[in-house]
């Protein structure tokens, strides 16, 4: 294998964005440098040893190994494993050099033993724990002027030793314990992708195109993912089947009752079914999936292209508004009095209509935009919406949409907290 492949190799489990070996190569920097100050700091330190000499230049080049291959996005071999090594060399070199201070160097073996569960779980941390006893009582041995005895390292080991595989012990638990949290945290980012993914197949890629109408929609997601539906659809090359809907419940949860909502919507509206059957089919179709503790309410509406009429349902989605020659001072509000899809198996749907003359516009918009509060906690409501209106007089549907986006944003001072649509139809002069 080429070199520039094992130097590529990186453990399973390591992200991209992992900055531990960083973390513990500055550590080692600062400790090297410390080590190389020392003989300059006064006339109590005595000349360093070879053995701490020889255990500080394989720390530093193996330092500079490690950014060098940071630089180069690489991986050396067997990176972190050498990297306790070296610093377990390192620290033991030092209490060599200065036994008298022994007992307080032993504490940075506390880093090697924390850092060794971090990479290496609960064996790797019990293992440089054991390690980093036994050479801690090997230098004591050695720089000891008398024989140890029995009870003298039997005192070390409780006095030191017994806290250093405590600290082994809990500190595997507790990242072990972060660690699947993490995986899980992951785990559900990964099923939010795949949710959001979903949504955005559902929503239309664009929106068809209409002789003599403009169409323009705008979403907002309180989360990952919406529980708010719209769609536009060409039924025939006279008819436009439009809908909103808004089900309760935000993130995945709201998301698989639109899925749902969404397929046999498209179903009930290619069978060729007017607004109230849709509503009534869907609703027969999601009933039992959507009880208890869930609903829906949806705008249903077929626009028959040539005249202008518009046939609708409305079940309990806050009701559009019809803005003649695209004007506030004339407001109708396109609303039939029925309930939400999801609450009876019994809705009594029924269907209205109004015919759409050249200028007017069609604005439906989700409780995600009527309900955005302020920082006094008061809503955007209809007011506000009728008064974002009345400053975009004959406005085209893409100005409509993007200025009610815009002032609910503005008003609400940053992102709404519920899922917001604002779907526009306006037919032109």
């Amino acid at each position: 294998m080429p070199i520039e492949d094992v130097l590529r190799q990186r453990p399973t489990g390591v992200t991209p964005d992992d900055e531990s070996d960083v973390v513990v190569a500055l550590v080692r920097s600062a400790i090297v440098l410390a080590i190389m100050l020392l003989p300059w700091m006064g006339p109590n330190y005595r000349q360093i040893a070879p053995l701490l000499q020889a255990a500080t230049i394989v720390a530093a080049i193996y330092t500079l190994a490690l950014f060098v291959a940071r630089l180069k996005r690489a991986w050396l071999p067997w990176q972190r494993f050498w990297a306790i090594c070296t610093d377990l060399f390192l620290i033991t070199a030092a209490i060599l050099q200065w036994p008298d201070q022994g007992t307080a160097l032993f504490q940075l073996y506390y880093i090697i033993v924390i850092v060794s569960a971090m990479w290496f779980g609960r064996h790797g941390a019990v293992t440089a724990a054991v390690v980093a006893i036994g050479a801690f009582v090997a230098a004591q041995y050695a720089t000891t002027n008398y024989p140890l005895e029995m009870m003298d390292v039997i005192g070390m080991l409780s006095s030191n030793g017994a806290v250093l595989v405590i600290i082994a012990l809990v500190s595997a638990y507790v990242l072990r314990a972060r660690d699947v949290e993490r995986n899980r945290s992951m785990r559900l980012n990964h099923e939010l992708e795949l949710a959001r993914s979903l949504q955005r197949q559902m929503l239309p890629d664009e929106l068809p195109p209409t002789d003599g109408y403009d169409l323009a929609v705008r979403l907002q997601a309180a989360e990952l993912v919406s529980g708010d539906l719209y769609d536009f659809v060409a039924l025939d090359e006279d008819t436009l089947l439009m809908f909103v809907a808004d089900v309760a419940g935000k993130s995945v949860h709201g998301m698989m009752h639109v899925s749902l909502l969404h397929s046999h919507l498209k179903a009930a509206a290619k069978e060729g079914m007017p607004p109230a059957a849709i509503a009534d089919a869907v609703n027969r179709a999601v009933y039992d999936a959507l009880q208890p503790n869930s609903f829906a309410s949806a705008f249903i509406a077929h626009l028959h292209l040539p005249t202008g009429k518009l046939v609708y349902v409305n079940c309990g989605h806050p009701s559009p508004l019809v803005l003649r020659g695209g004007s506030t001072d004339e407001v109708l509000r396109l609303n039939t009095d029925t309930t939400m899809i999801g609450v009876t198996t019994q809705p009594a749907y029924v269907q209205m209509s109004t015919m759409l003359e050249p200028g007017d516009t069609v604005v439906v918009v989700t409780d995600g935009v009527l309900e955005a509060r302020d920082r006094d906690g008061e809503f955007f409501d209809e007011e506000g919406l009728i008064r974002a209106l009345t400053e975009m007089p004959n406005a085209s549907a893409e100005e409509v949409a993007v200025g009610i986006m815009r002032a609910v944003t503005e008003f609400a001072g940053g992102p709404v907290d519920d899922d917001a649509v604002v779907a526009v139809l306006r037919r032109r002069v």
